[in-house]
């Protein structure tokens, strides 16, 4: 017997829960009045309609093909946590690496390690680390060997003193799914104590898409950026790849239209001088390494 994929089943749960006498005869639910011979087509094949108590049946039909209650099920939830309920767990809307995040905390919240460690928690581990270690910074790190090297940037005083009070948060890719940073973001905005006092940071590449990066990252009102004030143009286009910077045409766009703020002369400068610097050459450089608020 074919069993209901995740779509026939919210569609089945939309018709329950509103009690509705009739849905389009699509694909779907062909294949489940194929299944279930629930309901009545239309002559024209356009319309199933539905009488009393086709809409119980549903829900019962439902319930035996996937373990789940149509008017009391939550697919917000990690796929083990969803196991214990039913028996597609697939349907889990949270996949198991979006609820995972690749972090590094201050020695002073890890007293069995003597140097720094890479963690790999969930959201709400992290959420928990943030809120008892009272932490007041969390950095979001574009690229994966920079967030490894974090120690051996090369930071002005100011930002030196804020990893001591951060978090640091891999961004994702590959392995490490972007979604478990987006949701820590997204939890962290929605909780009144940590929002209020947990500063977003981003560090990325010098470019137009990193600038992009760090303005689209929920919460986020500080970018770390080489110290133009006491690191010359000159020593940028060094180090700089205009090749890279051209082919940036859409993030250079949307850095036009976007409100920076305080980041403005900084995106300024990038399209000046067509600067697209990495941080894996802010790291082998050296190059001074400063905190720019969004906001004054």
């Amino acid at each position: 017997m074919a069993k209901l994929t995740k779509t026939q089943f919210n569609a089945i749960q939309t018709v329950v829960i509103n009690r509705s006498p009739r849905t389009k005869f699509s694909s779907n639910w062909q294949k489940v009045f194929n299944q279930f011979a629930i309901g009545e087509p239309d002559g024209a094949g356009k319309y199933l309609y539905f009488s009393g108590k086709d809409h119980d049946l549903l829900r019962e039909m439902a319930l035996l093909d996937t373990g789940f209650d149509v008017q009391n099920v939550n697919f917000n939830q990690p796929r083990k946590t969803l196991a214990a309920q039913g028996i597609k767990e697939k349907y889990a809307n949270i996949r198991p690496d979006a609820n995972y995040v690749l972090v590094q905390i201050p020695l002073q919240c890890s007293p069995p390690f003597t140097t720094q460690y890479s963690l790999r928690m969930t959201v709400e581990q992290a959420v928990t680390i943030c809120a008892d270690a009272q932490l007041q910074y969390l950095i979001v790190v574009e690229n994966l060997d920079s967030f490894d090297d974090i120690g051996h940037f090369s930071f002005d005083t100011k930002l030196a003193a804020v990893f001591q009070q951060a978090m640091v948060v891999y961004r994702g890719s590959g392995p490490h799914s972007p979604a478990g940073c987006k949701r820590l973001l997204h939890t962290i905005a929605q909780n009144d104590a940590l929002h209020s006092r947990l500063k977003v940071v981003a560090f990325t590449d010098l470019d137009p898409a990193g600038v992009q990066i760090a303005h689209l990252l929920q919460g986020c009102g500080y970018l770390i950026a080489p110290d133009l004030v006491h690191l010359s143009i000159q020593a940028l286009l060094k180090l700089n790849d205009t090749d890279d910077f051209d082919k940036q045409w859409r993030q250079q766009q949307y850095l036009q239209h976007a409100e920076l703020h305080q980041w403005r002369n900084l995106v300024n400068c990038l399209q000046q001088y067509r600067i697209s610097l990495k941080q894996q050459h802010m790291l082998a450089h050296q190059l001074p390494l400063t905190l720019m608020p969004l906001h004054c």
